[in-house]
């Protein structure tokens, strides 16, 4: 089983999404289930779910580095 992301990290990096709304849905080219969001100032952002190898917990990759929802 891969390693344990740490709590704190994760916790903040997920926050961007709070006050999002989910407008689409949809599959990448490579078949990773994709969520695009917007926030407050019509901002968009496409997150990507995804697992290394598949054993562990999934990731969302593409949250905004600064400001969020």
């Amino acid at each position: 089983m891969g390693e344990k992301p740490d709590k704190k990290w994760l916790q903040k990096y997920l926050a961007p999404l709070v006050g999002g709304k989910i407008i689409k849905v949809g599959v990448s080219k490579e078949g990773f289930p994709q969520i695009t969001v917007v926030c407050k100032g019509d901002v968009t952002f496409t997150l990507e779910v995804g697992a290394s190898e598949g054993n562990g917990p999934g990731f969302l990759f593409g949250l905004p580095i600064k400001g969020g929802c």
